[in-house]
């Protein structure tokens, strides 16, 4: 691993060969490491749910400084930060959401042609959610985006990635304490409110990285999504049909499904004790890599899986994971992506690239890699 990738839009074609023997393969990692990758979509979602399967190597102590733990410790910062993320407060947040994607659109529409859709749209309008999400008062959301934005691309340069994190803990830890005395009807304020009387409470670092966490991580995979699902409507005939709520559901979970280049090797599984997987016996202490981009190119699951149908009748994808480690902003996403994808088929049916996507420039993310300009007109 790495195995060769011709298309950045695509998985690579050695899943589709690897597959045709076992949905499980013995390989090794870029920096040399053995490791079993996980390649169907079965024997993925088992790895997720089964707890035999950890975050942490096995003897390892929990980490809830960094929010990588299992067990208890886990269950109880996902319990916490779920219920900041409410089917209340998502009803709430849905017509703020479709609100702010139909006015990004419409500005970048009455800017004219051609549009940078990165830009213009899909990081703004995911951070505006984010930033809305926890109370970030406006003067100081400039700032946020800057912060956010840095910690998207630096991940690669240590030192500069934890000084600007460093710089976010210590503007959220000001914000909490805001949020403490003069609580608002937000995430953060909802996160305070239980970290300060509920039984099962945060303590104020893990409060401190939970909300920095779902800054990061709701912002650069779901900026992503959106640029290349925008790709992959217009291949695929154009936004026009998009005409229903149905419609743009069922293309929202395609975008979802058909969205690669997440690394599995940056969050791997560890076996916790002897197991069978599709008939390999894993042992303890082996690494284990879900490939979330090829179970759900599967062909078992999902009939002829590389061609991109956004009528297609969803199955259950593992974009977002599964089990325990499900991505708790999943809910959040998919709202995002459907607002975006919705004000574009109104108000920008005919939208088109004004390159081929062999000439989009990607980013060179190591975690979740995506369109670093995608120019459009209509």
């Amino acid at each position: 691993m790495p195995f060769d990738r011709p298309s950045p839009l695509d998985p690579p074609a050695a899943y589709t060969e690897l597959r045709l023997d076992s949905p499980v393969v013995r390989t090794i990692t870029a920096s040399g490491q053995p490791a079993w990758v996980v390649i169907g979509a079965d024997a993925a979602q088992r790895v997720l749910s089964d707890r035999r399967f950890g975050i942490l190597r096995p003897g390892a102590s929990a980490d809830t400084e960094s929010l990588l733990c299992d067990g208890d410790d886990h269950a109880r910062l996902r319990r916490v930060i779920s219920r900041g993320l409410s089917a209340r407060a998502l009803d709430g947040l849905r017509l703020r959401v479709e609100h702010l994607a139909s006015e990004f659109v419409s500005d970048v529409k009455r800017g004219g042609p051609p549009a940078d859709l990165v830009a213009s749209l899909s990081r703004p309008l995911t951070l505006a959610v984010i930033t809305e999400m926890l109370g970030v008062p406006v003067d100081d959301r400039e700032r946020f985006y800057t912060w956010a934005e840095a910690v998207s691309v630096l991940i690669a340069d240590p030192e500069r990635h934890a000084a600007t994190w460093d710089e976010i803990i210590e503007f959220l830890s000001g914000l909490v304490t805001a949020k403490r005395a003069n609580p608002g009807d937000d995430l953060l304020s909802a996160l305070v409110a239980v970290r300060d009387s509920d039984d099962d409470r945060l303590n104020d670092r893990e409060l401190l990285l939970a909300a920095a966490s779902l800054l990061s991580g709701g912002q650069l995979t779901t900026a992503n999504s959106l640029s290349i699902g925008v790709i992959k409507l217009i291949q695929a005939g154009g936004l026009g049909g998009l005409g229903d709520h149905q419609a743009v559901a069922s293309a929202v979970e395609e975008i979802l499904r058909h969205q690669a280049g997440i690394s599995g090797e940056a969050f791997p599984r560890w076996a916790h004790e002897d197991l069978q997987l599709a008939g390999h016996t894993i042992a303890a202490g082996d690494m284990v890599i879900v490939r979330i981009e090829a179970a759900n190119r599967d062909p078992a699951r999902f009939p002829d899986p590389d061609r991109f149908d956004p009528a297609r009748v969803p199955k259950p994808h593992l974009r977002f994971g599964h089990g325990p480690h499900r991505c708790v902003g999943a809910a959040v996403a998919r709202m995002e992506i459907a607002a975006a994808v919705a004000a574009l088929a109104n108000q920008m049916p005919g939208l088109a690239m004004t390159s081929t996507s062999e000439d989009i420039p990607w980013t060179d993310h190591p975690l979740d890699s995506g369109p670093a300009t995608l120019l459009v007109a209509w």
